[in-house]
């Protein structure tokens, strides 16, 4: 199970929107729970650096990367997954998100947008037993940051 606030998902849902129709992406950031959850502490937005006539891929900002694991060092949080965006398709993992799903203890949250309008937010990470996603429990609550 993943635990998210309101807040962040609707920040993550207002990137989607404006992102729109390419792909937004960003960093979750967070820690594991006590009962074998993971709990996302914060999110840090990132531009989407892919070549930008492509409107169905996405990468993360290396450098936003670097300072990240750089500002995580000697602290108990830690880069657990990251979010993109699907641009008129549904939050489903595709093919090219299993191909880059190079680390497979990350969380992929996505979102669903639809005409320019954010709708479903899913979590998945990849199973070790089989090589493919599987959905994680998505829980949201509180108003923290």
């Amino acid at each position: 199970m993943i635990f998210l606030t309101q807040r962040q998902i609707d920040l993550i849902s207002r990137e989607a929107e404006n992102a729109y129709p390419r792909e937004c992406c960003g960093m979750l950031v967070g820690k594991d729970d006590p009962n074998g959850g993971i709990v996302v502490s914060r999110i840090v937005v990132s531009p989407n650096v892919f070549d930008e006539t492509a409107k169905d891929r996405f990468q993360v900002d290396p450098q936003i990367q670097i300072d990240l694991f750089r500002g995580l060092r000697e602290t108990e949080e830690r880069i657990i997954g990251h979010y993109h965006s699907h641009p008129d398709h549904p939050a489903e993992t595709s093919v090219t998100d299993l191909e880059k799903a190079w680390e497979p203890e990350l969380v992929w949250l996505i979102v669903a947008v639809a005409n320019g309008k954010a709708e479903m937010v899913k979590a998945y990470r990849i199973d070790p037993a089989t090589g493919r996603f599987e959905e994680l429990s998505l829980q949201i609550g509180g108003s923290t940051s």
